[in-house]
């Protein structure tokens, strides 16, 4: 397993959080782990995911820019869609220039952690979606579910689409990710995680409790990211 590809049942599900907190629990235990974020839009074009992630695994937020040719190949100032967002400033995202980036980060690292940008089928560009390029390089998929009232759905419909393509599926994380879902009735939260992990078959990896402050937080993500690396371990 020496790339996973973490993706969401939705835009704003705390992907980008899980992503950084498991690589810098990768790398506190050893693992040369690294993160890379194939399409930034928004932000003004800049790098904020990926600097969200140095942030949780206790590096330099700023990075120099021949390194973002590999860590972001791209990055667009629309928030939106990968291809609109792209279209925008006239430019199309090439999927040879995300596979050699991921190609050279996965030849020096033990495992490279790719966040998405919203869903598992959004398009990068005509004819080409995130799913496409999964499978394309050969990755496996982590997801994160944000655990609501309706996300049993949003997570079926991410695994069928993940699975119709034979791609292999880690696991799910399920995250509690603001303090007013968080209050949701309990019953509801936890019978989302049972009801789905029942009906697909994937494993679920745990839920990640409402974080306040993630980076001085990050101890509350470590049985997350101790179920994982132990599946890393074995696979």
């Amino acid at each position: 397993m020496r790339g996973v590809f973490i993706t969401g049942t939705d835009t704003s599900v705390g992907k980008t959080i899980v992503c950084g907190l498991l690589a810098g629990f990768l790398r506190e235990s050893g693992v040369n782990a690294i993160t890379q974020k194939w399409v930034q839009t928004g932000e003004g074009g800049r790098h904020a995911d990926l600097g969200m992630h140095r942030r949780l695994m206790g590096l330099p937020e700023d990075v120099p820019e021949d390194a973002l040719k590999d860590l972001c190949p791209y990055r667009f100032a629309y928030p939106s869609s990968p291809h609109l967002a792209a279209k925008r400033e006239g430019k199309v995202v090439d999927p040879a220039v995300i596979e050699a980036a991921y190609r050279r980060l996965e030849s020096a690292h033990d495992i490279v952690l790719v966040e998405g940008s919203g869903g598992i089928l959004v398009p990068l560009a005509k004819g080409l979606s995130v799913c496409d390029l999964v499978a394309r390089l050969g990755l496996s998929v982590l997801i994160v579910v944000k655990n609501r009232l309706g996300c049993v759905n949003h997570a079926l419909l991410t695994v069928e689409a993940v699975s119709q393509r034979d791609i292999p599926v880690e696991g799910l994380i399920f995250n509690r990710v603001n303090e007013e879902e968080s209050q949701s009735p309990e019953e509801l939260l936890v019978d989302n995680i049972r009801t789905v992990e029942e009906i697909t078959g994937v494993p679920v990896l745990g839920e990640v409790p409402f974080l306040a402050d993630p980076v001085n937080d990050a101890e509350m993500f470590l049985p997350v990211g101790k179920a994982f690396f132990e599946r890393w371990k074995s696979a």
